[in-house]
């Protein structure tokens, strides 16, 4: 791999990177843990993981100039993925602790799987992504199994995704497992806990 290839993984002390650093590790790729500063120059893809409440990583983001310095990173056309609570930080809004306001990249509201839906919450377990294919999906069959925890969602409103790209996923309704538009890509799965297939991805994703 090319030594300008650098992956920085966005750290805010709201969700565990362990499996996504042990991840880059197995396959080998240069990699650096962000706490405080993008340096822009130094990292070539960005990743923000993250679980727990949108609410507080929101804020959390923006006390740190996580917020700006992400926009600033997409756009300069680099590639930038969000994982489980850093794809639902990509959109607009969510209701999750009270309304609070994410990145604005992708619009759309996270809001709580529906009780009228009677499934179990949070949604934990592999379940079937339903993708594009497009390069980051290359080599991995539609309806792949991928590792979801998370009791909030992205509801699919094609009319609101502008040209961005949806990928779904069943539980009790379809909901948005995976968004791309250009150089940047959400999932709302954990492809670092998905196995061959998660790895993957991942791959895909540093290849772009």
């Amino acid at each position: 791999m090319s030594k300008k290839i650098k992956i920085g993984i966005i750290d805010c002390n709201f969700g565990n990177i362990a499996s996504l650093i042990n991840s880059f590790k197995f396959l080998n790729f240069d990699f650096k843990v962000i706490e405080k500063k993008i340096i822009q120059d130094d990292i070539s893809h960005l990743i923000l993981p993250g679980v727990g409440s949108f609410n507080k990583a929101a804020k959390t983001l923006k006390k740190i100039g996580f917020d700006d310095q992400i926009k600033e990173f997409t756009s300069k056309s680099k590639p930038f993925m969000g994982i489980c609570l850093g794809m639902q930080l990509m959109f607009d809004s969510s209701t999750e602790d009270g309304k609070e306001y994410g990145l604005g990249l992708f619009q759309g509201e996270c809001n709580r799987f529906s009780d009228n839906l009677k499934v179990s919450l949070p949604h934990v377990g592999f379940n079937l992504v339903d993708n594009y294919k497009t390069k980051i999906w290359k080599g991995i069959p539609c309806k792949s199994p991928f590792y979801f925890v998370h009791s909030y969602r992205i509801s699919i409103n094609k009319k609101k995704s502008n040209q961005a790209k949806l990928s779904k996923t069943y539980y009790g309704e379809d909901f948005v497992s995976f968004i791309e538009q250009e150089n940047i890509f959400g999932a709302q799965f954990h492809p670092e806990k998905s196995h061959k297939t998660g790895l993957n991805l991942l791959k895909n994703f540093v290849a772009i």
